[in-house]
């Protein structure tokens, strides 16, 4: 097995994160569990005393607030990009194809993700689903007329497999799209090698589909990689490629990079500077003459919307008109979307794949238990941007739902777990102590026998003991025998 050093990356600006920890020596630093723990150390002649956090997998850093009591707690990765990879990858429920170039090369996806992250792709989406509704209408009308006319498999309303939406982009070329859509997906690209020419100008390609889609975070991505991967080599055919794209920023990169002192002599022997534009020969003399004065400017940088906040904002209504399924919760119905709940559920992929509910409408539960509206909704928002912030109450209800649901893993239930362990009463013990002898979570029974064995007397006071299965009452008399010691027992035996 090969393992090496990584630089960790410091675009804290790009994916909307703290600033990492300043330069230092001296510190400590503890890996545990794919985060990485940074204290204490000496800094620009100051002694900081913030924890930092880094987490390997969002490549994020913050800084925590310890409380004096804690320990490191192990929680599973989210896997909230990977599942919506995973999707892209598969091309399962592609609901959308774009017809791209004047190759006229096909691109599936699906609609829920696509108009989530892109304004300037879902007004396009908005526009042909209007188009298809007309043309729909007009065969409609054509067929209750009596005229007999050949409709296309894409056009029959009441079809049992939906017609996949078209949608045409002439400007976009197939392999630089691949690459915006596994960005909307995954919120990011895998870069290619850096400094491979051709890779650089594919890049370049994605860049001027980020602007015209007017993707700001994606626009930051190839902007530090194609100004990272710039070098003697390709500087001027990436620049070159810069000034036919009209990528004004790039350009000014490279030109920069052309003059300084310890560049110059060696771009302008390369052969590659015989066959440069007229144009920019001029330009790159001119800029080495009388460099232009450098411009700073105050505004900040337009990060753009991150995959969760997108998905958030969805979740919250952004995306009602392009619901296309109906969960219903006792009787109450909740729109939601067939490829989000299959990317991030495979109780979901299998229904949807092999016994799709006719019309449209699934009913939830989690096993033989309906979960209350609000825990329901706590677990849409984990669903669909991984948050795992709730009420403990709602803990209880979603306890089992990481294996009912077949989540990625159970990083949902060991939240839940945290969360009523630290919030578990006298008052809700035994319907906790209920969950989770039902859902078999043996940590969390053990946890809440400890609480009713030393808080017996308050316990057998509350009704619910009464309620309680022959098995669970066993198990509590168990738990109070192991508390008791001998010399207790001794002295209950005296009494007799």
């Amino acid at each position: 097995m090969c393992c090496r050093w990584t630089r960790i990356p410091t675009e804290h600006l790009l994916r909307g994160s703290p600033p990492p920890p300043q330069r230092r020596y001296g510190h400590t630093m503890v890996a545990f569990e794919r985060h990485l723990y940074v204290f204490g150390g000496a800094a620009d002649n100051t002694l900081p005393n913030e924890l930092h956090c880094y987490d390997v997998d969002s490549q994020t850093w913050e800084v925590i607030q310890p409380s004096p009591d804690s320990e490191f707690s192990c929680y599973p990765k989210c896997t909230l990009h990977e599942d919506y990879g995973k999707l892209w990858e598969n091309r399962q429920f592609c609901d959308l194809e774009f017809i791209l170039g004047e190759k006229e090369e096909r691109v599936k996806g699906h609609i829920a993700i696509v108009t989530a992250r892109s304004r300037w792709l879902r007004k396009k989406i908005t526009q042909a689903r209007e188009r298809l509704r007309q043309q729909e209408s007009v065969e409609e009308e054509a067929v209750a007329a009596g005229v007999q006319k050949e409709v296309s498999g894409g056009s029959v309303k009441h079809s049992s497999t939906q017609p996949l939406l078209e949608v045409t982009i002439r400007d976009a070329e197939a392999q630089p799209f691949r690459v915006l859509m596994q960005f909307l997906y995954t919120d990011k690209i895998k870069y290619p090698r850096k400094g491979h020419v051709q890779e650089v100008l594919l890049i370049m390609d994605v860049y001027k589909l980020a602007l015209s889609f007017q993707l700001a975070r994606l626009e930051q991505l190839c902007v530090q990689y194609i100004e990272a991967s710039v070098d003697l080599q390709n500087v001027l055919i990436v620049c070159e490629n810069a000034n036919k794209l009209q990528l004004d920023q790039l350009k000014e990169h490279c030109l920069n990079f052309v003059v300084k002192e310890s560049h110059f002599n060696q771009v302008i022997m390369t052969k590659e500077f015989e066959h440069l534009s007229t144009p920019l020969i001029v330009e790159i003399v001119r800029r080495k003459q009388q460099p232009p004065p450098r411009l700073y400017s105050d505004q900040p940088v337009d990060i753009g919307t991150s995959l969760v906040q997108d998905m958030k904002a969805y979740l919250e209504g952004a995306g009602l008109e392009f619901c296309d399924i109906t969960l219903l919760l006792d009787g109450h119905p909740r729109p939601a979307h067939k490829a989000i709940l299959a990317a991030r559920s495979s109780y979901f992929e299998a229904m949807f794949r092999s016994f799709m509910p006719e019309d449209g409408q699934v009913n939830i539960s989690i096993g033989e238990m309906v979960p209350s509206k609000q825990a329901f909704e706590s677990m849409l928002r984990y669903i669909y941007y991984g948050d795992v912030n709730m009420p403990p109450e709602d803990s209880l209800y979603l306890f089992a739902a990481p294996y009912y649901y077949g989540f990625s893993n159970n990083r949902l239930q060991a939240y839940c777990k945290q969360n009523l362990e630290m919030n578990v009463t006298v008052e809700n013990v035994l319907q906790i102590l209920e969950a989770a002898d039902k859902t078999q979570a043996l940590d969390m029974k053990k946890h809440c026998l400890h609480i009713i064995v030393h808080q017996f007397i308050k316990v057998s006071k509350l009704p619910n003991l009464r309620s309680l299965s022959q098995l669970l009452l066993l198990d509590i008399i168990e738990s109070l025998a192991n508390h008791i010691s001998d010399k207790q027992c001794a002295e209950m035996g005296s009494d007799i």
